[in-house]
């Protein structure tokens, strides 16, 4: 352990960075609004703010429907209900439209025959060969 001694006062700051960046990150998902449910369940807590030390602000969210309520105090009460989810209150879009075949070929102009090919003469000149 005699090798460690030059090294401790760098291994305590290094803990002491790590407990620091630990408790920042607790504190900071501590200030955050969103409350984390069960994948797949039906019923959740999607924000909640806190008006004082005895009430809040809840809203509850049931399939795809949520509701504001305020809970804490004499009585709960709810203050709007059947509020649609961001996803429902999306436009839907229309799906695109079937696209468009293109007609089947012409059929060829002299049938299955093909004409036959011109005979080729030497020393002809022609309007294609120049």
């Amino acid at each position: 352990m005699e090798f460690l001694q030059p090294y401790y006062t760098v291994i305590a700051l290094i803990l002491i960075a790590l407990v620091v960046l630990v408790a920042a990150a607790m504190i900071i998902r501590s200030f955050n609004g969103r409350v984390r449910g069960r994948r797949g369940s039906r019923l959740g807590i999607a924000e909640y703010y806190e008006l004082d030390k005895t009430r809040r602000l809840v809203l509850i969210r049931r399939d795809d429907v949520e509701h504001l309520m305020l809970v804490g105090g004499a009585q709960d009460v709810v203050i709007e209900s059947g509020i649609p989810t961001a996803a429902m209150s999306q436009p839907q879009i229309p799906p695109p439209p079937e696209p468009q075949l293109r007609p089947p070929p012409r059929p060829a102009v002299f049938g299955a025959s093909r004409p036959p090919l011109r005979p080729v003469v030497p020393g002809y000149a022609d309007d294609n060969n120049g």
